[in-house]
């Protein structure tokens, strides 16, 4: 239960990172070291949770803690969500179901990376710890029980009560031994940023405790929402098969979309009308892609040629043990319009079946660095094409990452790199185009 701030990425581009290179499943490719064993019984370790956002029922039974105080689940850092031209945004537009996700704490080890990643989280019994092993006070935050332990959560169940409230401390009775899987698509600033401009420490994600801020919904699946906050047992898992992965370096998929935007990699589109976090049908063989209609530059106010665009950053991916782009020698990807033809209002800026006027750039997202050269697909020779079902035309592409010499720009080098992105270099609106099947090779 703390509020966030939304980064929102403008010009960002993919960043990989990490892990060690085992396993058959697609989300089981890691790209660095070896890590160390897990601790504890089959990888579980000991952390801490919050929660944010909230039913409207239990939102309005705290109205005196003030307006947004608890969050929002659809404006996370990781911007997973698709937006809608000209629509507000609701919980549809999330790619993952509400009480299937989560924030990290940018405290976190394995922080580097983890938007998309998946965590199996279960709720301790007992006392709440704030540092090392002092418990919380009740005093140091908004106790929700104080103000009214009467509230019930979406299940009609009441506040199972405190056994530890007169001496000040947080005693959680679980509601059993099951266990949530998320989806990280938020993070926890250390600092909040206030209106006053003043930096502001955050008591939960800026402790030496291990910290989740777990949905609303994923958070009363465990325990009693009015609690606010509790131990917890977690551990890094597979998205797709729940397996339990290695904790440090934190898992990162060398695939960065194929059929949704995978593990270790945020989702970017900037300057956008539109866009599909994933759209079914819409790539390879009819399966999902990613795709955006973008507006000019210029109607967004910059005094620049060109357009939006589509990046995807690794955040923090440049950290030792991460460093995606270091080894990898190829940038492979399918792109293609996404207009669907004559009196298409998409169609005037990339036509149907013709190839996009788009840049290729990388980057490094926290220093505002960036590789010597941007390469513009209209210049390069596609690898190969494939024809979709609905008479377009998706192109290859297999660039070699010398080409952006990344060397002879700000950047320094490829281990300096931690985005990809994909700009319109058109001066026509809505400028649309779907990726699919991007990877670092």
């Amino acid at each position: 239960m703390i509020m966030r701030c939304t980064i929102l990425l403008l010009t960002l581009g993919v960043t990989l990172a990490q892990p060690l290179g085992q396993g058959t499943v697609p989300n089981d490719e890691f790209t660095g070291a070896p890590a160390p064993a897990p601790l504890g019984s089959e990888g579980w370790r000991t952390g801490r949770s919050t929660f944010f956002d909230g039913s409207e029922s239990f939102k309005n039974a705290y109205l005196a803690r003030g307006a947004g105080a608890f969050g929002d689940i659809l404006f996370g850092s990781c911007q997973y969500a698709s937006i809608r031209d000209g629509v507000k945004r609701d919980y549809s537009d999330l790619p993952f179901d509400k009480a299937e996700v989560a924030a990290l704490a940018q405290k976190n080890p394995d922080y580097p990376g983890s938007c998309g990643r998946c965590y199996e989280v279960r709720c301790q019994n007992g006392i709440v710890i704030g540092n090392g092993t002092t418990p919380v006070s009740t005093n140091d935050f908004y106790y929700l029980a104080s103000v009214d332990a009467t509230v019930k959560d979406d299940f009609n169940r009441s506040f199972p009560g405190n056994a530890a409230f007169d001496q000040a401390e947080q005693d959680v009775q679980c509601w059993g031994n099951n266990s949530v899987f998320v989806h990280v698509i938020d993070s926890c600033p250390a600092f909040q940023i206030k209106a006053d401009g003043v930096p502001t420490q955050q008591l939960w994600c800026n402790s030496d405790i291990y910290h989740f801020d777990l949905s609303y919904w994923a958070f009363q699946q465990l325990a009693h929402p009015t609690y606010g906050v509790m131990m917890v047992d977690f551990r890094p898992v597979d998205c797709r098969t729940h397996e339990p992965l290695v904790f440090v370096p934190g898992f990162v998929n060398v695939t960065i979309y194929s059929d949704q935007v995978e593990t270790g990699w945020n989702f970017g589109p900037y300057f956008e009308h539109s866009a599909d976090f994933w759209r079914q049908g819409a790539g390879l063989n009819g399966s999902n892609a990613t795709c955006v209609n973008v507006a000019t530059a210029r109607s967004y106010g910059q005094d620049k040629d060109g357009g939006g665009g589509l990046g995807f950053t690794s955040v923090n991916g440049t950290d030792a043990g991460y460093q995606p782009f270091a080894d990898k020698t190829t940038l492979d990807f399918w792109v293609k319009s996404n207009s669907t033809g004559p009196g298409d209002e998409r169609e005037a800026a990339y036509p149907k079946g013709s190839l996009p006027n788009l840049s290729v750039y990388l980057g490094n997202s926290e220093g505002q660095k960036f590789c010597a050269n941007s390469l513009m697909l209209t210049e390069l020779t596609p690898a190969g094409t494939a024809p979709t079902e609905d008479g377009g035309v998706y192109f290859h592409f297999e660039i070699p990452f010398a080409s952006f010499n990344c060397a002879g720009g700000s950047a320094g080098s490829l281990a300096n790199i931690d985005s990809i992105g994909f700009g319109s270099s058109t001066n026509v609106d809505y400028a649309s185009f779907c990726i699919d099947n991007l990877v670092l090779a």
